[in-house]
């Protein structure tokens, strides 16, 4: 972006300096080696163009080819200077220079345009990152809830095993409780029946 905003600064200075020294070839050469002197740069700024076409169309870059349309408008201005001159009775000086008012104009133009585009490109990069932030957030969010989720049930789980276990050891208990009454039981009925059982036999000894 900054490159481009230079370049085309530096283009608008480089065309004005060739309009004042225009203005200077003026005033010290005579009228047929100036119209000779014009005709030679506005060959080599159709040069410049062309070579700046081919250029974009081998690379397929629509600024590389801006800027050899510029070059071929400024040839045919510095072709038309002379015509225009004496067709429109237009003073040379007065001509040049609001010819270089328009080009600067257009190149800081340029500029700004250049500038503002790739502001809107870096704060359109920020807006984006933002927003890519704010998409990560919830699924990392979401992901941090399943997992405290699972914890949670892991928990639970290891809770409801621990009641089942103790359940269980109470079952058992109580059963090992019961069996054992039941043996007592039986034991003093058997206890009751040898007892009873003795005096009998001795009743029958006496007899």
């Amino acid at each position: 972006m900054l490159k481009k905003i230079v370049t085309n600064l530096l283009r608008a200075i480089g065309i004005m300096l060739y309009f004042i020294i225009l203005n200077l070839a003026y005033t010290c050469m005579k009228q047929e080696r100036l119209i000779r002197d014009i005709e030679v740069f506005a060959g080599a700024f159709l040069v410049i163009g062309i070579a700046f076409l081919e250029k974009a169309y081998k690379k397929d870059n629509s600024s590389i080819a801006v800027n050899g349309i510029e070059f071929l408008v400024l040839s045919l201005h510095s072709l038309s200077i002379m015509h225009i001159i004496t067709i429109y009775k237009y003073d040379f000086r007065f001509y040049l220079l609001t010819s270089s008012y328009i080009v600067s104009i257009y190149y800081v133009l340029k500029a700004i345009i250049f500038y503002t585009k790739g502001r809107r490109e870096y704060l359109n990069s920020l807006s984006d990152i933002s927003e890519i932030v704010k998409k990560d957030e919830p699924v990392v969010k979401e992901a941090k809830k399943r997992t405290n989720k699972v914890e949670i049930k892991k928990i639970e789980e290891g809770k409801s095993n621990k009641k089942t276990t103790k359940q269980k050891a109470k079952t058992l208990n109580t059963k090992s409780k019961n069996g054992k009454k039941k043996e007592t039981k039986e034991e003093v009925k058997i206890q009751e029946k040898k007892k009873r059982g003795k005096p009998k036999k001795e009743v029958m000894k006496n007899d």
